[in-house]
């Protein structure tokens, strides 16, 4: 996920942890139900590291836990990583 984002997206990069992917009919899920949350520009995911990283609109006030509300709606569980 290296490549995540093309430098032209301009926004706030939000990284979680998401437990119980398995495949990428999974990543689809998540990613359309964190796409869905208002001020999220794009998500990129990924079931083999078990993340998601969010791009969030810099003027938006994106709160985390609407985030993981989302992918736990999607049918997975979801957390910030312990850093």
């Amino acid at each position: 996920m290296a490549r995540l984002f093309e430098k032209k997206q301009k926004g706030v990069q939000i990284r979680l942890v998401v437990h119980g992917m398995t495949c990428n009919h999974c990543e689809m899920r998540v990613k359309k139900a964190l796409t869905g949350v208002e001020g999220v520009q794009d998500a990129e995911v990924s079931h083999t590291e078990g993340q998601a990283i969010v791009l969030v609109d810099p003027k938006r006030a994106v709160k985390v836990d609407d985030l993981i509300a989302a992918v736990e709606a999607a049918g997975y569980q979801a957390e910030l990583p312990a850093e």
